[in-house]
C-alpha cells in the first residue's frame, strides 16, 4: 500500500500520473497520527490554496500540518535566521529565489538546523516535484538529512521549466536521489466515473508520449473525438468555435468543460472567448495586463486616459465602440450633438476634465451593464473594479497599488471556483480536471503539453489538430 511506504520510508519518491489519486495519497497521510506535525511543501499559492482547502474539508486539523509553497518557506526561514545565511532578502523588490533557496539549503545541513527541523516537524512532503529546480531540490535534499521525506511528482506533468539561471534537474538524477519509489498505476479520475476505457487510454498515452512515440488520434477509444483541422487559421478557428457549441450543446448544463488553447499565444484564447457566447477566461496569477491597466489609469490624464479606460474595457468584454464614444464626446463638447449625452457619454466626458475614479469605477459598470455587452474576463474586471473601489476608499493608495493587494489576496486565498464553461491552457489548468476536456489545435503541442492537455478531461476528451500523429 502507498500509505504504508510512506509512514515506514525515510526518502522516497511517489511517482503519480495524473488522475492516479496523488491528492487522496497525500490526505490519508496526513491523517496518520504524529506527535509533530508534517512541513507539506509546493510550488504556487494556488497549490497552496487548493490542498488546504482539500484538508479543511475533511476535517483535518490545522495543527496535523504547516503547508506553505518551497520559496515561501526558504524565504520565512532566511528572515528568521538572517545572520545564519549568506543572503539577505531585498525590501523592496522580489528575492532572487535561487540564490535564497540554495543559502537556506546549506543552512539546514547545519547541525544546528537539523536539532531545529526534527524537534518543529515529524515528516517532509512536496508535492509537484517536477516542477523543482536544481536549488529547490538541493534545499529538499538538505531537509531529507533532518527528516523523513516523501515528494510526488510526474515527469510527464514537467511544463514549468522557465528559469534559465536555475533549471531543472534531469529527472534521472532526481530518481536517484531516493532510497524508495512507487509508480501509481489506477486511474482513479476515470474509473469513478466509470470511464474506464478512457483511464487506460490516457495511461497508455503517457507511456508511449514518454517514449518519444506519436499518438494516433485515429485510434482512440469511443470518448476521444478527433476534428482534423486544415492549416487556415480562420476557417479552424471558424470550425473549432462550431465544435465547441455542438459540444456544449451535447453535454448536461451541470457538467464542467474545459478549453484549452494555444499557451504561448494568450490572444488567442481572448479571441476565442470574444467570438463565442457563455465562456470565461482563466486567468493567470499575475494578472499583468489589469496592473498594467492600473498604473496608465494613475499617470494619465484627459483624453489619452479615456483612451486607456476604453482600450483596457474592450479587452474584457465585447461590444465597446471606443471609437463611437470618443467621436460623440467631440460632437457634444463643439455643441453639434442633437442627441442628449447618455448616461455613459457624461462619465466619459466627466472622466475626461476631471480624472475622478468613482466616475472611472461607474463607467466599467456602466459599460458592463449595457444590453449589448458580453464579459469574457470576469476575473480581470473584478480585479480592476475592486483596485478602484479600494482606492477610492484609501486615498492613500493608488490604483496600481490597491490592484496588487488585491492581486495578493486572490493569490492566498484561491480561486473559489473556476467558470463550468472556461477557456484556458495547461500552464492555467493543469491540477484541476474536468467532466469534459475540449483541446483547441494540438498539432505543435509537445509531449508533456499533450499529456497534461489530455488527462483532464474525467468523461470526454474532444481534440482539433492539422494532423492525426501528434505529440512531438
Amino acid at each position: 500500500m502507498p500509505v504504508d511506504l510512506i509512514s515506514s520510508s525515510n526518502k522516497a519518491i511517489i511517482i503519480a500520473p495524473a488522475g492516479c489519486g496523488k491528492t487522496q495519497l497525500i490526505v490519508k497521510t496526513l491523517q496518520i497520527p504524529t506527535c509533530k506535525p508534517y512541513l507539506v511543501l509546493t510550488h504556487t499559492t494556488a497549490g497552496v490554496t487548493a490542498l488546504f482547502q482539500r484538508l479543511k474539508s475533511l476535517g483535518i486539523p490545522r495543527k496535523k500540518y504547516h503547508i506553505a509553497t518551497i520559496a515561501g518557506w526558504a524565504l520565512n526561514v532566511a528572515k528568521m535566521f538572517p545572520n545564519s545565511t549568506s543572503y539577505t532578502p531585498p525590501i523592496d523588490s522580489p528575492p532572487d529565489y535561487p540564490l535564497l533557496q540554495q543559502a537556506v539549503s546549506y543552512l539546514c545541513d547545519t547541525e544546528y538546523m537539523h536539532d531545529l527541523l526534527r524537534s518543529s516537524y515529524s515528516r517532509v512532503l512536496v508535492d509537484e516535484y517536477q516542477d523543482c529546480s536544481v536549488t529547490q531540490h538541493s534545499l529538499i535534499q538538505s531537509l531529507s538529512k533532518s527528516l523523513p521525506t516523501i515528494v510526488f511528482g510526474d515527469p510527464m506533468q514537467a511544463i514549468f521549466g522557465f528559469n534559465r539561471t536555475d533549471p531543472l534537474p534531469l529527472w534521472s538524477d532526481v530518481i536517484d536521489s531516493f532510497s524508495d519509489s512507487l509508480l501509481l498505476n489506477q486511474p482513479w479520475r476515470w474509473n469513478n466515473v466509470n470511464k474506464y476505457e478512457l483511464g487506460q487510454w490516457i495511461l497508455f498515452v503517457r507511456n508511449e508520449l514518454s517514449t518519444g512515440k506519436l499518438i494516433d488520434l485515429n485510434n482512440t477509444p469511443k470518448d476521444v473525438l478527433f476534428h482534423p483541422l486544415s492549416g487556415n487559421e480562420n476557417l479552424d478557428t471558424q470550425k473549432q468555435i462550431q465544435i465547441q457549441y455542438s459540444l456544449r450543446s451535447s453535454i448536461p448544463k451541470n457538467e464542467s468543460l474545459l478549453i484549452i488553447g494555444d499557451s504561448r499565444n494568450v490572444s488567442s484564447r481572448h479571441n476565442f472567448a470574444k467570438m463565442s457566447n457563455g465562456l470565461e477566461v482563466v486567468e493567470p496569477v499575475d494578472l499583468r495586463d489589469i496592473l498594467m491597466a492600473s498604473r496608465n489609469i494613475d499617470n494619465y490624464h484627459g483624453d489619452i486616459l479615456l483612451e486607456q479606460i476604453l482600450t483596457i474595457s474592450s479587452n474584457l468584454m465585447t461590444g465597446i465602440d471606443s471609437r463611437g464614444i470618443i467621436q460623440r464626446l467631440k460632437s457634444i463638447n463643439a455643441g453639434r450633438n442633437r442627441i442628449a449625452p447618455s448616461n455613459i457619454e457624461i462619465l466619459a466626458n466627466s472622466i475626461v476634465h476631471n480624472g475622478l475614479k468613482k466616475d472611472i469605477l461607474t463607467l466599467l459598470i456602466e459599460l458592463e451593464k449595457m444590453p449589448t455587452t458580453k464579459v469574457f474576463r470576469r476575473t480581470a474586471l473584478s480585479v480592476l473594479k475592486d483596485a478602484l473601489s479600494l482606492s477610492i476608499s484609501d486615498k492613500n493608495k493608488s490604483i496600481l497599488e490597491a490592484a496588487s493587494i488585491i492581486r495578493e489576496q486572490r493569490r492566498s486565498y484561491g480561486e473559489k471556483r473556476i467558470h463550468s464553461r472556461s477557456i484556458g491552457s495547461t500552464l492555467l489548468l493543469k491540477g484541476l480536471e474536468a467532466d469534459h476536456v475540449f483541446i483547441l489545435d494540438a498539432t505543435y503541442m509537445t509531449a508533456q503539453h499533450l499529456y497534461v492537455a489530455l488527462s483532464r478531461g474525467a468523461k470526454s476528451i474532444t481534440i482539433c489538430s492539422q494532423n492525426s500523429l501528434i505529440g512531438n
